[in-house]
This record gives C-alpha cells, structure tokens and sequence, in this order.
C-alpha cells in the first residue's frame, strides 16, 4: 500500500470516528467586551452555568443552551475561540474531574446564552457527562481562549475540512463571517461523515450556504450512502483529487482551516502538535502543494 493510499484509508476512519478536536491556546481573550458584566467568564477557574435547554440534534450529538447571568448578557468572545468544560463531580483516584475543550456555536454577540455541541462517545467521560444533563443542571466552563482570530478579509478564500463534530469551529467563523456586508471571503466547507444521518446540523449549513450570496459553497462527503441521498456530493474516501477539485488552489490568498478526530486529522494535514504549537505540515494538503501557514488546524 503507497503511502499517499494509507493516508487516504486513515482519512476515511477518522470521518467514521469524528470527535471534537480543539487544542487550548493560551493567548489572552482579546473579543469585543460583553455589553454586562465582563466576569462572566474566566481563564483561570470554572464557573457554572445553568443548562436552560437540551436539544437532540441526531442519535449520538446534543446542543446544550447555557445561560448567561442575564438576558443581557453576551459572551463576547474572539472568532474563533473554544472553552474547556468539566465533565462530573470529581476523577480518578481523588485528581480534578477531566475537562475537554469546546466551541461554542452561537455568536459572539448573542444575548442571554451560548451552545455547545456535544457529540457523545461510550468511552468519552466528559462527553458521557454533558450527554447527561437536562435542563436546570449545571454546566462548569472555563475560557474563552483564543485560538485564530478571523478579520473580515483576512484572506480571498478559505477552504474548510471538517469531520463530524469538528464543525463546530467552522461553524463559528462562518456565522461571523457570513453576516458581515463588508467581508467579501468565499468559502468552501468539505464536511466529512460516515452517512448522510450523521451530517450534523445539516438544513443549519444548507441555509447559511444558500443565503451566503455565493460566499459559501458545501461539499458533503460521506463513508457510505445506504440511503442514495442526492444531497451528497462525494461517497468514499476522502481523497487527494477530491481535496483537489473542490478547495480553493494553494496561494497567499487562501487559508484552509482542519477539524476532526485524529485519524483525519494526520491524513489530510499531519497531526496537531502540543498547543499552540501546530504541527508539521503533512498529509493530501502537502501533497498538494499547501504551505505551512497556508493551513490552520484546529
């Protein structure tokens, strides 16, 4: 098996087993300031907040609603940003409950709340507890820490690869992105799956895409399609000449983002390095003729 054919097999399992993959920057929070009180938040100590909702997104992946101390309230956080959350009451052998890192999915300027995506996994403790609350229970946050700031027009194009609840962080920029008239970015989002049904807030993207003005352009990629969907674009691998044809060529003016579990992660760009550091450059985008800071892994 060539080497290029290995990396395409690994990048086809990481799909199938996608999970949130965010590492902690430790650069200082540097958002717009909330319009309350800006302790809301904090980088050094978990503070609680109240789950108000919990919505069943598909089999597997809930969006918890947290609540800000008041409608006013905003989080206030830099695009884009991710939080640790705690999962349970204590750990191991009396160490700290473990904690995970998260990307809110609601704007930085949304008044009263914030979401969280959690995509559930038999063996994922912090994941197994969020999975677990209801309503009134209490959600311990952390953050927000930034990861890389977007400013309008920072780039011409930006190229998206995401697997399962890697969307999240795609998701932040392009509701940032995409609602500003000034910023005149074109993007193009390759969401990788395992089936149709586990595409992750599926009509949410198609409407941000249809009301982009053209600025966004979708890319469904799925493991298998028993169902023959119509609305996926590619079934298989993601593979080389698939990266090819559908993200924007490797320039000065285009950047694409990286997010999903591991297996993804190290076939299409190498595997993420210890915060903050990124890694090197590896895998179909260096194949491709990508450069270092022509890529951002998430």
């Amino acid at each position: 098996m060539s080497a290029a054919t290995a990396r395409i097999r690994t990048a086809a399992l990481g799909f199938a087993a996608a999970g949130t993959a965010a590492g902690l920057a430790t650069r200082l929070f540097g958002g717009r300031p909330s319009q309350c009180d800006s302790g809301s938040f904090s980088k050094s100590e978990f503070r609680a907040f109240r789950v108000s909702s919990v919505r069943q997104v598909n089999h597997d992946t809930k969006i918890l609603r947290c609540a800000l101390p008041s409608e006013q309230h905003v989080m206030g956080m830099t695009v884009s940003s991710l939080v640790m959350v705690k999962g349970g009451a204590g750990g191991e052998e009396g160490k700290p409950p473990p904690a995970r890192p998260y990307t809110p999915i609601t704007t930085d300027d949304q008044r009263g709340y914030f979401e969280l995506m959690v995509k559930g996994y038999p063996s994922g403790v912090v994941s197994k507890h969020l999975c677990s609350l209801k309503a009134g229970d209490m959600v311990e946050v952390k953050g927000p820490f930034e990861k890389l700031p977007y400013k309008a027009n920072m780039k011409k194009r930006i190229g998206m690869v995401a697997g399962g609840s890697g969307i999240t962080p795609m998701l932040q920029v392009l509701k940032e992105a995409l609602r500003n008239p000034l910023d005149e970015t074109h993007f193009t989002l390759i969401f990788g799956n395992q089936t149709p049904s586990d595409i992750l807030l599926r009509q949410e993207i198609q409407e941000l895409a249809a009301t982009s003005q053209g600025r966004l352009r979708v890319v469904f990629i799925v493991d298998k399609n028993p169902s023959g969907d119509s609305g996926v674009q590619h079934v298989g691998y993601l593979t080389a000449d698939v990266a090819k044809a559908e993200l924007p060529p490797p320039s000065p003016d285009t950047l694409v983002y990286v997010c999903g579990p591991p297996g993804m992660m190290k076939a299409v760009s190498g595997a993420k390095g210890k915060p903050p550091a990124q890694g090197d450059l590896q895998g179909i985008l260096k194949d491709l003729g990508y450069t270092q800071d022509m890529v951002f892994k998430f």
